[in-house]
């Protein structure tokens, strides 16, 4: 279970946070798309008695990516004002990235593995990562399943000359009871993080051990269901006041009804307490988060979801500044269109409001519409989607209130992924990210431009 940030999704963090989130979505599909070519699928299912197998898959090509954030900012020359200047700050990077997967079954099946390594050697970044996915049958109804994983990265983009070593390690214990739809699951989970170098002082060295229990019901029909709970504790070698338990919780359920229609509920939460007595709240909160969604299908091509979901952090101390209790609601609309299970397109309006007491110059709320068309077949696979909508802050900095740092804007934003196959054995993977912001004080105008290109080729 992931820990919750410290700090309000929607807090204005542009390109960092954007690109961010663009660099994990390409990692994300990329390692969606090699899990398919490798059968991944078929590591989870259930496993059928027959002849052993094995195939090893390949990948090698260049990538590149480019990332790009426009704001304004206060420029002096000596000591001359020059009032607010534009400032850009683009980067290119170029890499040669190569895949290598071994995927396999042992003893007659009741065994399945997916080993998995991925080298990219850029000019500013260098990483490597490899994983192995481990299921065995080791009795009726007895799953086994371990997840080790080590990574490195050397980082040298903005200044910074930093090396980061993470290793990590999940084993699970899997139990499905004699109905074949219910299945309880124990396990345990670890962790090390280590970094050197300079800018290694913004991620600290980590040492983790959690457990996990879980409760689910799968189905072929009827209702489903999951409830999990965990507990992590994390200490930070070189920063003790950091130390902290994590106590996290978990539950799903899904209603069918006739027709395809559909009701979802989701809801999770954590709960952070330091080892030690410390001068901040900052691991010391609860945070909770809920979801419910409904699915009304229309006829064979048309379907209607809604979805509504909020957020909810409290510190145990907070403060004006940084560690302050908030509250987030969601909503989204989204009519869908669907043609022969081939292409999409799905349109709506969304909402969200964050309401914060101590800090009211946080709180705001927004109002937007998106379009996501999505393409599958082919050997093909895109999807775009672009959005636009207005945030309004409760206090903005134009009425010069004291804490009103936030001017309310209008922005319009493009997210698209692309997995094209070329001729010969080359595949293209793309994926961009853009924004702009045009706020009622144009000095805190802002955009945000990320793209990531990949041209691979198949060598078996």
């Amino acid at each position: 279970m992931a820990a919750p940030s410290h700090a309000p999704a929607s807090l204005p963090a542009r390109i960092p946070a954007a690109a961010l989130r663009a660099l994990g979505a390409v990692r994300l599909a990329g390692a969606i798309v090699i899990a398919g070519l490798a059968g991944v699928s078929g590591i989870a299912a259930a496993p059928l008695p027959g002849p052993d197998t094995s195939h090893v898959h390949l990948e090698i090509g260049p990538g590149m990516d480019l990332t790009n954030e426009l704001y304004y900012q206060d420029a002096y020359v000596d000591t001359t004002f020059l009032r607010r200047q534009l400032v850009a700050t683009p980067e290119t990077r170029f890499a040669g990235v190569w895949l290598g997967a071994l995927q396999g079954t042992r003893g007659e099946r009741s065994t399945s593995y997916l080993l998995q390594n991925e080298l990219s050697l850029g000019d500013l970044i260098q990483r490597d990562a490899l994983a192995l996915a481990w299921r065995q049958e080791v009795a009726s109804g007895w799953r086994l399943l371990l997840d080790p994983a080590v990574a490195w990265r050397h980082d040298r983009t903005f200044d910074r000359n930093d090396q980061e070593w993470h290793e990590g390690m999940r084993a699970r214990l899997r139990r499905t009871l004699d109905d074949d739809a219910t299945s309880i699951e124990g396990g345990v989970t670890g962790d090390l993080l280590r970094t050197t170098g300079p800018g290694s002082q913004f991620v600290l060295d980590r040492n983790s051990l959690g457990a996990l229990l879980a409760l689910d019901r799968l189905p072929l029909f009827g209702d489903e269901w999951r409830l999990a709970w965990g507990v992590t504790d994390r200490v930070f070698p070189d920063s003790s006041e950091r130390n902290h338990d994590e106590y996290a919780w978990e539950g799903r359920w899904r209603h069918g009804f006739g027709g395809g229609h559909a009701l979802l509920f989701e809801t999770a939460g954590q709960r952070r307490l330091t080892h030690h007595i410390v001068t901040t709240s900052r691991d010391n909160f609860w945070s909770e988060s809920g979801a419910l969604e409904t699915d009304a299908r229309l006829s064979d091509r048309w379907s209607l979801r809604l979805r509504v979901e909020g957020d909810a952090l409290q510190y145990d101390l907070e403060d004006s500044t940084l560690f302050f209790d908030y509250r987030i609601a969601r909503a989204r609309l989204g009519a869908r269109f669907e043609r022969e299970a081939r292409w999409s397109i799905t349109a709506g309006p969304r909402a969200e409001a964050l309401s914060s007491p101590l800090a009211p110059g946080e709180s705001y709320r927004e109002i937007g519409g998106e379009v996501e068309l999505e393409v599958l077949g082919g050997r093909s696979w895109w999807n775009v989607t672009p959005a636009g909508g207005y945030r309004a802050y409760d206090q903005t900095a134009q009425v010069g209130l004291p804490g009103a740092l936030h001017s309310s804007f209008a922005y319009a934003s493009l997210e698209a992924f692309v997995d094209q196959a070329l001729p010969g054995r080359l595949r293209l993977r793309a994926l961009t990210s853009l924004r702009y912001e045009s706020h009622l004080d144009p000095s805190q105008n802002a955009a945000s431009i990320y793209l990531s290109l990949q041209l691979r080729e198949t060598l078996r």
